[in-house]
């Protein structure tokens, strides 16, 4: 990075932070949750840091690279194709602020997904906008419930909510109809309902919910509590909850779909014409050759092995790249038709994968799947376009063609 660093205002209530890297302008308020560590990022020079904390989406695609069901586009986060609503966008983001690993919000996403009723699915989030209902590190979500001091139900007193107890019911006999405030199912809430449902001898215990068995959120007490099929008491009320993540202690029959889908992606190993392509492997800046693993003596840590070069003379694949600068303009400008240029099908998998773009590498794998001599595909550049944004494919571009 070139940054060009201007502190303006630093003030922790009204200031706010604009710097220009490499010729792009980054501004952010002392009202953005992330302007602490944004702060201190520029006072301890980590330009990397500050860009991250500025732009959230940098950060996403760096961390979460390694997840192919998310994507990070035009400033948006997809999981699954499905951009995320504004309230788990915040959550997201907070989590990043705190430097929290925020895979168990993407977590709470597949189990929502997993719900069957639509109404339910988009009730939910009105009910997470309410603060100190953790979500679990699993996708679970925590909640309150007022009991009897025998921890039986408030209603009929037949349902028992002593520690570790799982209860249930069949999910068509929970009412789903937010209009109806009191009604069939088990009711869990805010600590603030929880609080006001209870009388002075009652209990309040915590209890641990899938969000796929959800039913509704009644209208009724401001959307702070919920109807659900099934839940797991974890523990007797003591404070409330202010952290954003708690670890989970409900196993449901959803935990092995979601903790598989979450699972980081481990790359494969393409064999062309006998040569190995390591997709996750760490490659070298002049070339696209695998580190640690060769005698190049352009860069002497690269992968273009040939014991017999002398010190003046450069390995083919060093060579060629070599060849591939000169499409330069002198000021380092890209040629106006930069879209026409042509790249190795099989080079750029392993590029774009190894430079954490897994999902335009899956893309355009998923493009070519039919065909049978893969190494001899030669692409022009505005493939590219038909799986991610201009400005994307054009940076690709670049940093493909300085290998």
């Amino acid at each position: 990075m070139n940054p060009t660093a201007k502190l303006l205002n630093d003030d922790p209530i009204s200031g706010f932070i604009t710097v220009f890297i490499d010729g792009k302008q980054y501004t952010i308020n002392a009202s953005n949750p992330a302007f602490p560590n944004a702060l201190k990022a520029y006072k301890d020079s980590d330009w990397q840091g500050l860009v991250d904390y500025i732009n959230p989406a940098n950060k996403l695609q760096r961390l979460y690279f390694q997840y192919e069901n998310i994507e990070v586009k035009d400033g948006n986060v997809y999981i699954d194709g499905d951009a995320v609503t504004s309230i788990v966008a915040e959550r997201v983001l907070n989590a990043l602020a705190g430097d929290v690993d925020a895979v168990h919000i993407f977590k709470f996403m597949t189990r929502l997904q997993l719900n069957p009723s639509k109404r339910a699915v988009d009730e939910l989030y009105t009910f997470l906008e309410h603060k100190h209902l953790p979500i679990t590190d699993s996708g679970t979500f925590l909640a309150y419930k007022a009991v009897r001091s025998d921890f039986s139900d408030k209603y009929s007193g037949t349902f028992f909510n002593t520690v570790g107890s799982v209860l249930s019911m069949p999910r068509n006999k929970v009412d789903d109809n937010k209009e109806v405030g009191c009604s069939y199912g088990f009711h869990a809430g805010t600590l603030e309902y929880a609080s006001d449902f209870a009388s002075e001898s009652d209990k309040l215990v915590l209890v641990e919910i899938d969000p796929a068995d959800v039913v509704s959120i009644p209208t009724d007490c401001n959307f702070q509590k919920l109807r659900t099929c099934r839940y797991k008491v974890v523990a007797e009320y003591e404070k409330p909850l202010v952290e954003d993540k708690y670890t989970s202690n409900f196993e449901t029959e959803n935990d092995a779909y979601v903790e598989g889908k979450w699972q980081p992606r481990t790359y494969e190993i393409l064999t062309v014409d006998d040569e190995e392509y390591y997709l996750d492997a760490e490659r070298c800046d002049d070339c696209e050759c695998i580190i640690d693993d060769c005698e190049c003596p352009r860069c002497n840590e690269c992968a273009c092995v040939d014991m017999n070069l002398s010190d003046n003379i450069l390995c083919e694949d060093c060579e060629s790249k070599t060849e591939v600068q000169l499409t330069l303009d002198l000021d380092g400008t890209i040629l106006d038709d930069w879209k026409t240029k042509r790249f190795n099908y099989i080079n750029m998998l392993a590029f774009l994968y190894g430079h954490q773009r897994p999902a335009v590498a899956n893309a355009l794998k998923n493009f070519y799947k039919d065909i049978d001599d893969q190494h001899k595909i030669n692409p022009e550049f505005v493939i590219l376009l038909q799986f991610t944004s201009e400005d994307d494919v054009f940076k690709i571009y670049q940093e493909y063609s300085k290998l």
